[in-house]
C-alpha cells in the first residue's frame, strides 16, 4: 500500500537530486530511502529510478510521480491544518520532540522505550542516524535529543548536556577454539595472523576498531565485512575468523564463544549516551525521556560479558 511518506521520499529525491541528498535532508539513511523508493515503484508497477553513472535518477514516469507526489502531499497538509485552524480538530497541540538514534539502539533502546513504558507526556518524531552522528546533529539544532555513541572516557568536546545510558564494550569473538586460542597469554601478536570479520570500511565502527587494533600494534586482515552485527557473528563462524561485536548484539551459539581480553589486549568499548541540548535538563521531556530510555536498557541488558 501507497503511503504519504513513501509520496515525500520520492519527492525529496527530486528536489535534492539523488538518493543521498535526499537522505541527508529526512535524516534517513540511503538504504531506508532507497527501499521507500522500490516499494513505491512495485505498488506503481513499473520503475521510478534507474542508474546514472555511479549514482540514480528519476525515470520519466517517476518524475511524472514525483509531481504528482508532491501535489498529494500538499493537499494533505493543507488539509489538515485547515481542519485544525477550524476548529474540527479538539486534540490539544503537544510538545514534540525530534529525537535520533543509531539503528541497533532504535531496536533495543528507544522503541522499547515507546512500546513498554505507557504514553509520553509528548510526541516523538524518530529519526535513523549514524551510531556518532547524534551528537552533532543535535548542536546543529537539527534534532532536540539523540541516542549517540561515544568512545569510553572521551570527554565531551561542547556544551551539551550527555547523560551515559549504557557501557557497551566490545568482544572478541568467534568458534570456540580460535577463542581460546586468543585467550592464552601472549597471544597479542597472533591476532595479526588470524583471519578477522571487520566493519565496512571506513564506518564509524571501523574507525573505532582500527583504532584500538594499531594502539596494539595488530594489523587485522579482513576476510569479510559487515554492518550487520548479527551477519558478522554468522561469518566469523563461516570463516574460522574473529570479529568484534558489541555486547549488547551477542548472538547466543554453541558454535559461538566470546572474551573480553585476547592475552594481555582488551576489546575496544564505547558507551552510549543521550545527548540533548544543555538548556533541556531542566525541561520535563528530557527528564521523562532519561527515566524511559535508561529503564527500557536495564530490561534489554541480560548479557553476559564473559566466555
Amino acid at each position: 500500500m501507497v503511503s504519504l511518506q513513501q509520496f515525500r521520499t520520492l519527492h525529496s529525491v527530486r528536489s535534492h537530486g539523488g538518493i543521498h541528498a535526499a537522505a541527508k535532508a529526512l535524516h534517513l539513511s540511503p538504504s531506508a530511502v532507497s527501499q521507500q523508493i522500490k516499494a513505491l515503484g512495485s505498488e506503481c508497477g513499473f520503475p521510478l529510478v534507474e542508474p546514472d553513472g555511479r549514482g540514480i535518477r528519476l525515470t520519466e514516469d517517476g518524475s511524472r510521480i514525483a509531481q504528482i507526489a508532491s501535489q498529494i502531499a500538499d493537499l494533505w497538509e493543507s488539509s489538515v491544518s485547515r481542519r485544525s485552524a477550524d476548529g474540527a480538530m479538539t486534540v490539544a497541540r503537544r510538545r514534540c520532540v525530534k529525537v535520533g538514534a543509531f539503528p541497533s539502539a532504535l531496536v533495543r533502546c528507544v522503541l522499547p522505550a515507546i512500546s513498554c513504558s505507557g504514553d509520553l507526556p509528548f510526541d516523538m518524531h524518530l529519526f535513523e542516524t549514524a551510531p556518532y552522528e547524534g551528537r552533532r546533529l543535535v548542536g546543529e539544532g537539527v534534532l532536540e535529543a539523540a541516542v549517540s555513541l561515544q568512545e569510553t572516557g572521551e570527554e565531551p568536546r561542547d556544551l551539551l548536556r550527555v547523560v551515559p545510558l549504557r557501557h557497551d564494550p566490545f568482544l572478541f569473538v568467534g568458534p570456540p577454539d580460535l577463542i581460546s586460542a586468543v585467550t592464552r597469554p601472549g597471544a597479542g601478536q597472533p591476532l595479526s595472523a588470524m583471519r578477522w570479520v571487520l566493519p565496512r570500511a571506513g564506518s564509524d565502527c571501523d574507525r573505532l576498531i582500527a583504532t584500538h587494533l594499531a594502539r596494539h600494534k595488530i594489523t587485522a586482515r579482513p576476510v569479510g565485512r559487515t554492518d550487520d552485527w548479527v551477519l558478522a557473528q554468522e561469518m566469523a563462524i563461516a570463516l574460522n575468523a574473529l570479529a568484534f561485536v558489541p555486547s549488547s548484539a551477542l548472538a547466543t551459539r554453541s558454535d559461538l564463544a566470546r572474551c573480553l581480553q585476547a592475552g594481555e589486549i582488551p576489546a575496544p568499548a564505547r558507551t552510549v549516551v543521550l545527548v540533548a541540548e544543555a538548556a533541556a535538563a531542566a525541561t520535563g521531556w528530557f527528564t521523562v525521556l532519561q527515566q524511559r530510555l535508561q529503564q527500557a536498557y536495564t530490561r534489554t541488558a541480560g548479557v553476559a560479558y564473559g566466555t
